[in-house]
């Protein structure tokens, strides 16, 4: 047992979402003129955020706004891996009523992501999640059917990071259906697209 479960918030349960990040220009050079990008249309709590759940019938106008920036790519002869960050994703875990926000800045594709939907999905005790990147970090235990969540910055000696304790089957719950759509919306976008570059972001070219 670590010490700092006895410090971990006990909290009811955690909202998973992800969301497809979205940019109302494209800029071919960074600090030069941007060309203006059309967003999709459909309803979104926030206007560059479009989460899954707001996405689930509008596959085709999302792979629409996504087709514009492969076309304005085109036009200035650039390639998939210098625009990838048009196609960049986002993962959160929220409670709302208790200030609880869980963020993995470092990921940005659906397969990064997967890794600790997986864990959280899975049954394994003990620590079943360990990741850090510059100034994150994140740990998952799991013991007696209780989740506990540390994010934190590893490079700050005085940062206790934030701790949560929840049940576990109660976020693996929610984790499934998201999965699901997940899942559903990437394929969609792939077909409509012709590439998926969402779950590793690689695609063997522009469509």
């Amino acid at each position: 047992m670590e010490s700092w479960f006895a410090h971990a918030k006990p909290i009811d349960s955690l909202e998973p979402e992800i969301a497809f990040h979205l940019q109302d220009e494209f800029r071919p050079v960074s600090g030069g003129p941007a060309e203006p990008l059309a967003l999709p249309g459909f309803p979104r709590a926030e206007r560059l955020l479009a989460r899954t759940r707001e996405v689930i019938g509008h596959e085709a106008e999302l792979a629409a706004y996504y087709a514009q920036v492969v076309a304005a790519a085109r036009r200035h002869a650039l390639t998939l891996s210098q625009v990838r960050h048009y196609f960049w994703m986002d993962l959160q875990l929220d409670n709302e009523e208790a200030g609880v926000e869980l963020s993995f800045p470092w990921y940005d594709t659906f397969a990064t992501m997967d890794h600790f939907l997986a864990a959280i999905a899975g049954n394994d005790q003990g620590m079943i999640y360990d990741d850090q990147d510059q100034g994150w970090a994140v740990e998952v235990w799991a013991r007696n059917g209780t989740l506990y969540i540390r994010q934190s910055d590893p490079e700050a000696d005085d940062d206790p990071g934030m701790a949560v304790a929840l049940p576990r089957a109660g976020l693996q719950a929610r984790i499934a259906p998201l999965r699901e759509r997940t899942v559903k919306i990437v394929a969609q976008l792939a077909k409509e697209f012709g590439a998926d570059v969402w779950t590793t972001g690689e695609a063997p070219s522009f469509p």
